[in-house]
């Protein structure tokens, strides 16, 4: 038996639906769609969510109402946390995943940090749950390999780039400005290696041919604060 409640409306069911739906989510933010046709293909679920018949027409209206909220995806907000976004694109990269036991971590972290003091540039280490993330230029990694053997290396990935993004702290008061981020490269064909959202930093690794597209797509995003 169907649960519904009847105090969830026509606007608020469709919004539900079509917020889950990513394909339908997607192609409604890029105005790829055809109201009537998605209209007949939820309305079994919005009859459900609302517990009453509702018409294909009342369902077009609600979509076309909930598609045009969805132009304003970059907000004010959004706008001026991006004015001022600063942007670093370095090429030549390896990215390195070190597969480790959770009791190892701190022992590995210190030797990985030992290692990175001894380098051009100090890598980016990230420990998960169950590896360790290193993001370093492919020469320096070349001049530690030997240095790492002992460690259980699952992937290396040579010649990638890295995005660092650098937002002032007040910009993560931005709701929704890491995922907009993220969005905007993939609608623009950006393929995300790894992505790393720290409090004020972003660093991102794509494959190298997609380093400049990503950088200059940002760069578009920017507007110099007044």
């Amino acid at each position: 038996m169907a649960v519904h409640s009847n105090n969830v409306t026509v606007p608020e069911a469709v919004r539900q639906i079509l917020t889950r739906n990513y394909p339908i989510y997607q192609c409604l933010k890029m105005k790829l769609t055809n109201f009537h046709a998605i209209a007949e293909y939820i309305q079994p679920q919005v009859q459900e969510l609302t517990g009453r018949k509702t018409t294909i027409n009342t369902l077009v209206v609600a979509i076309k109402r909930f598609s045009d909220t969805l132009g304003e995806t970059k907000t004010l907000d959004t706008a001026k946390a991006l004015a001022n976004l600063r942007i670093s694109l370095s090429g030549d990269v390896a990215d390195v995943t070190v597969k480790v036991r959770r009791p190892d971590i701190p022992k590995i972290l210190q030797e990985l940090s030992e290692l990175g003091a001894e380098l051009s540039d100090f890598p980016n280490i990230f420990p998960l749950t169950n590896s360790i993330k290193i993001i370093l230029p492919s020469h320096d990694y070349d001049l530690i390999k030997t240095k790492l053997r002992h460690l259980n290396i699952i992937d290396a990935q040579n010649r990638v780039a890295k995005l660092s993004l650098f937002l002032p702290m007040d910009a993560w008061n931005t709701p929704g400005i890491a995922s907009y981020i993220t969005e905007l490269l993939y609608r623009n064909g950006v393929n995300i290696i790894d992505a790393f959202l720290g409090h004020g930093d972003i660093v991102i690794v794509v494959n190298e041919p997609d380093g400049h597209v990503a950088y200059d797509v940002l760069r578009r995003e920017v507007r110099p604060s007044p």
